[in-house]
């Protein structure tokens, strides 16, 4: 069996430039959920690193790196991202018109 992947491709739904409002919501949603996750994962993969280096341990690093962390992880989920956002929003929005179809 041979499988053609122009097809997959061409076939797959693409987010339109002018969302209607609801679905530019749940967008914003989406890459607010896709920063948080990937604050988790900065912060999961800086407690794997030894301490020492160029400064000392102390609260203030602490505090400085947690808000560069949260800081890079909304300006990554804001480009390209990681692409959980955007099958978040396929997911979603999919689920979302199937429930207004059975609405009417």
């Amino acid at each position: 069996m041979k499988i053609d992947n122009s097809t997959i491709i061409n076939n797959t739904p693409k987010i339109p430039e002018k969302l209607p409002e609801d679905s530019k919501r749940l967008m914003e949603v989406c890459q607010q959920f896709e920063a948080i996750f990937v604050n988790m994962m900065f912060k999961q993969m800086r407690a794997t690193v030894i301490d020492g280096g160029l400064t000392e341990k102390s609260n203030a690093r602490d505090i400085y790196q947690s808000l560069h962390d949260e800081q890079l992880s909304e300006e990554i989920s804001k480009g390209q991202g990681i692409g959980l956002a955007k099958e978040l929003y396929n997911q979603l929005s999919g689920a979302t018109r199937t429930t207004i179809r059975r609405q009417e």
